[in-house]
């Protein structure tokens, strides 16, 4: 029974991601005139992406809270999840750039200013930003629609990831505290995590309360993934494994402000949060999967 409902779920998460990816390289087939070497910029920001785990939370909830039935906002709702993973493109390429993070790699490839230079990097991402407002501008419902336009922008804007990456440029060079690197990831992970809980509350319809609960959700697994990254990237294994003493190698880190123990057990303590959080909710099956894959990649 267990391995029959784990291919069920694993079904899930294969068939909704190549429904994102073919809508993605729908969104990337621009006409002829296109700028040869922009267009070719923009399609290898997103393809090929990574897990697209923005996306896929945006749709699993939505499925979610209409029951997992053939639902007349689901094209919508895919739209919004495409729009969002353009969002996301957009802001890595401009986090890469030499004036920012200075970032040559970009999964397992050359970053695209390494590749096009910086002004056709900087173009591409604001022209993958241009084209989700576009998308997120085509959804069947005006005011649904104008009000994703505005859940979009409140969370890239000064006081969203925009400002999250305009707070971690400024603490580079300062001693950093716990509460500026939380409110750090808080936008640069969290705003996009929460717009999407957003999006698939507004589409479906959901109560205040539980749009309120996915946004506490959506903002708790990303916290814990970014923790989970810097555990992984900030400590080198000793040769014998995990009861070797770790190593931090940034000061700007959860391991190092909290130590490799407690960043741990916070991780493990957000997550288990989530889960309950979603306790209430019938068909939670798809929404507990995160956590499960989450908490998985933790050493």
């Amino acid at each position: 029974m267990k391995r029959e409902y784990a291919l069920l779920l694993q079904k899930y998460f294969e068939t909704r991601f190549e429904l994102i990816d073919q809508e993605l390289k729908n969104a990337l087939t621009f006409e002829d005139k296109y700028a040869t070497e922009l267009k070719k910029a923009i399609y290898e920001a997103v393809i090929p992406g990574g897990k697209r785990w923005r996306p896929l939370l945006l749709l699993s909830m939505f499925e979610m809270l209409t029951g997992f039935k053939k639902h007349r906002a689901f094209p919508d709702a895919l739209k919004s999840s495409v729009a969002i993973e353009l969002l996301h493109n957009g802001a890595i390429v401009h986090d890469d750039l030499p004036s920012v993070m200075n970032r040559t790699k970009r999964r397992g490839q050359p970053a695209l200013h390494i590749k096009y230079g910086n002004a056709i990097a900087i173009l591409a991402a604001d022209a993958l930003y241009s084209l989700a407002y576009e998308i997120i501008s085509e959804l069947k419902n005006p005011e649904q629609s104008l009000e994703a336009i505005r859940i979009l922008s409140n969370a890239t804007k000064s006081y969203g990831m925009i400002g999250g990456q305009v707070v971690a440029l400024s603490s580079r060079h300062k001693v950093m505290k716990i509460n500026t690197l939380n409110y750090i990831d808080m936008k640069k992970v969290g705003s996009l995590l929460q717009a999407a809980a957003d999006i698939a509350c507004l589409l479906s319809r959901a109560d205040e309360e539980t749009h309120q609960v996915m946004r506490a959700y959506a903002l708790n697994l990303g916290i814990a993934y970014q923790m989970i990254e810097d555990i992984e990237a900030d400590y080198s294994r000793g040769s014998e494994g995990l009861d070797e003493e770790y190593v931090p190698v940034s000061k700007a880190s959860y391991t190092a402000l909290l130590g490799f123990d407690k960043a741990r057990k916070t991780v493990e303590n957000m997550l288990a949060d989530s889960a309950k959080m979603l306790k209430p909710y019938p068909n939670n099956s798809v929404l507990l999967e995160f956590v499960t894959m989450i908490k998985e990649r933790l050493p």
